[in-house]
């Protein structure tokens, strides 16, 4: 259609949909420009103004295409060479999903892929009939379907990002306000502006990061949430662990983001092409600990390059690095940005490397978006000579009175349909989740590399423990664990051997979430999940926590022996360990509650003191009153003290010796049975375990 003398392109709601430039319209319209491509069912056409447009081949569109022919037999589409449609990309399973016809007509079923298929933009659970006009998504590759055949293409290097009116609201306070911002495949586009203008709220709101509460952003007219495989997201935090090498880090996010069926080969080749693109070759087998904060933030850059994204964004990634440092990386990032590969958005407060992108945003106080286009052309916006300029003139003026100047000099305010846009021919499930038995083994064999390789705090941690047990035992006579001699002082030491055990396992978790939320942060945004997140930690810190265990038990046990039968010290130790495991889960959960490894620090102490208090102890259960005793059941080392007194019948001894010394303690207190006290602080452990999990999820949800 026509409109003052422009044409512009306008979707009537037709099943197959029409594509501007890759971005899927439904019931939507867009100005034209010379060039432009347009997909029709399946067909390219390039708009030439001036000219008639033209079809098929001569339209060269920018995306690959194929045709498929649907027999009458499955259609199995994958990376593996055995499929009948073979898409070979790191994102696409080997055996990703199947066409096949039913009661005809044509079902799309996904084959338990990492990454998940898509129909018409959303997730398919399980299988869904697909209609003529439908299109399927596996990864970078759409499959267009008109009821007989398949056209393939490929947008690999070719992803439209368009955010519409994309707002910001936290409570009260909007931090982002109606920005519109559009990047084209290969461009590379620099977001700037003032402290507090909502920069890194904008990216993440594009790199569907986090959902804005007002507006939409599209990937070639997908929602974004559904091309979460084709972005990558570098934030301002480091998201690499300094114990790893190079290859390690590079491997580990490999596994973490390519499909389960990976192999070995598959993961090398993925690690070797990122280290040639980002020159970080020569350290491979480099620490990143030891590495230049530039070159650390090129480690950072690959592990979200591993999968090959279309879509990258970096939010202020040249912070502290040296001028030096700073054009060095942002050249990377120009080389990084090039047609048919990918788009590259970066967040900055520099100036000084502004004639690099293709683009720039300036964001203005508030969340007004205040330009947004060429650099030369921002100078010239904003009346001054240099980049450096440009933050003058935002302080000169108020931010609403250059986005009403921006929009008034872009002036291309889009025609709209009446007609509503056509419903979804599919469901749409939530993203598949991945293997957490995979995702956990793989967590807990890094987190268990990096503590063995922290060498330091692994001798403090083990190296505390027969310290602490010597202490103990030295208070004590030698005879203290007798059955015929003062039942009081042997109560006593059981009580600081349990109360140490609690001591040991808090600390050994306290800092081990907060310590690297920003990965953990990441790592769930490309399907890590959370549960496979907390069994790893759980499960290298239980191992710790044996280790200790069996130290503490030895030392004190065998300085101060029991003169008691094997099994005795093992239910002691049984009783150790576990009260160890459940310290742990009370430290991650302190762990999730703080927001610095120093209020960590601070934590600890307030939870320890109720256990020493209520423990039964320093003031015998039976000795509190009515309103402290119901809350001592709330606290786990009275269970804990009443079962390792149960594990060596310290109430039988309290019973034999009563007549000669009297006893603080009631017999009744120490004859809980075994099991039922291993019971009562495994329920412990499962409820500290579901805090960690319940605060992790609001903390996400908050932002």
């Amino acid at each position: 259609r026509e409109r003052d003398g422009r044409h512009y392109l306008a979707d009537l709601g037709a099943g197959t949909g029409t594509r501007l430039n890759g971005e899927l319209l439904r019931g939507e319209s867009r100005w034209l420009n010379s060039g432009d491509s347009i997909e029709v069912g399946g067909e390219a056409l390039r708009y030439v103004a001036g000219e008639r447009t033209r079809l098929g081949a001569a339209a060269a569109p920018a995306a690959a295409a194929e045709t498929i022919h649907l027999g009458s037999g499955a259609l199995t589409i994958g990376r593996d060479p055995a499929n009948e449609v073979v898409l070979d990309d790191p994102n696409v399973s080997r055996f990703h999903a199947e066409v096949r016809p039913v009661d005809g007509a044509s079902e799309v079923r996904d084959l338990g892929s990492r990454n998940g298929t898509r129909v018409d933009g959303g997730f398919v659970g399980g299988s869904v009939v697909i209609r003529p006009g439908a299109e399927i998504g596996i990864g970078p590759f759409r499959l267009v379907f008109d009821g007989s055949r398949f056209v393939r293409r490929d947008d690999r290097g070719a992803m439209r990002l368009r955010g519409e009116e994309v707002s910001m609201q936290v409570r009260d306070k909007l931090i982002l306000n109606r920005a519109s911002i559009a990047v084209e495949p290969g461009e590379f586009v620099v977001v700037i502006g003032e402290s507090g203008s909502g920069k890194t709220t904008l990216v993440k709101a594009l790199a569907g990061v986090t959902d804005p509460t007002g507006g939409r952003v599209l990937v070639s007219g997908e929602p974004v949430q559904s091309r979460l495989t084709d972005i990558g997201y570098v934030p301002q935090d480091e998201i690499v662990h300094r114990g790893l090498t190079v290859v390690e880090g590079l491997r580990y996010a490999a596994w973490l983001r390519l499909p389960g069926d990976s192999t070995r080969e598959d993961i090398d080749d993925a690690v070797d092409r990122v280290l040639e693109e980002l020159d970080l070759a020569p350290h491979a087998d480099t620490r990143i600990g030891s590495l230049s904060g530039g070159q650390r933030k090129r480690v950072g850059v690959g592990t979200e390059l591993v999968n090959r994204p279309s879509l990258l964004f970096l939010d202020e990634p040249t912070t502290g690095l040296d001028p030096g440092l700073e054009t060095r990386l942002m050249e990377i990032f120009r080389e990084l940005a090039e047609p048919g590969r990918r788009s590259v958005t970066v967040v900055t407060h520099a100036t000084k490397n502004l004639d690099l992108p293709d683009k720039v945003c300036v964001m203005g106080q508030g969340g007004e978006l205040c330009f947004f286009g060429p650099p030369e052309e921002a100078k010239e916006f904003f009346g001054t000579a240099s980049f450096d300029g440009i933050y003058s003139a935002l302080e000169g003026r108020p931010a609403p009175q250059w986005r009403r100047e921006f929009e008034a000099e872009r002036g291309e305010a889009l025609p709209t349909l009446e007609e509503p846009a056509p419903a979804p021919s599919a469901p749409r499930p939530r993203r598949p989740r991945p293997d957490v038995g995979r995702q956990s083994t793989l967590l807990a064999r890094r987190y268990l590399t990096l503590m063995v390789r922290d060498r330091r705090n692994l001798a403090i941690l083990l190296g505390q423990v027969p310290l602490i047990a010597l202490g103990i035992a030295l208070l004590f006579k030698s005879d203290v664990l007798r059955g015929s001699v003062d039942t009081n002082n042997a109560a006593l030491l059981l009580f600081l051997v349990v109360t140490s055990m609690i001591w040991l396992g808090a600390i050994d978790a306290a800092r081990e979430i907060i310590k690297e939320r920003p990965l953990m942060e990441r790592e769930r945004a490309i399907g890590v999940r959370l549960s496979a997140y907390l069994g790893s930690k759980s499960i290298v810190l239980f191992g710790l926590v044996v280790v200790q265990a069996a130290l503490l038990g030895a030392v004190t046990f065998g300085l101060r022996p029991l003169y008691e039968s094997p099994p005795t010290y093992l239910a002691l130790f049984a009783v150790l360990a576990v009260t160890g495991f459940v310290s742990v889960a009370m430290g991650l959960w302190i762990s999730s509650l703080v927001s610095s490894e120093d209020q960590a620090a601070s934590f600890i102490p307030l939870a320890l003191i109720p256990q020493l208090l209520f423990g039964g102890a320093i003031v015998a259960v039976e000795e509190m009153s009515g309103a402290m005793q119901q809350l001592s059941k709330l606290v786990y080392s009275r269970w804990a003290f009443a079962d390792i007194g149960a594990a060596i019948d310290l109430g039988d001894r309290i019973r034999q010796t009563t007549h000669s010394i009297p006893s603080r303690y009631t017999p009744d207190f120490f004859e809980l049975p075994l099991g039922r006290g291993v019971a009562i602080l495994a329920a412990f452990l499962l409820a500290f375990l579901a805090l960690t999990y319940v605060t992790l999820e609001i903390n996400r949800r908050e932002g």
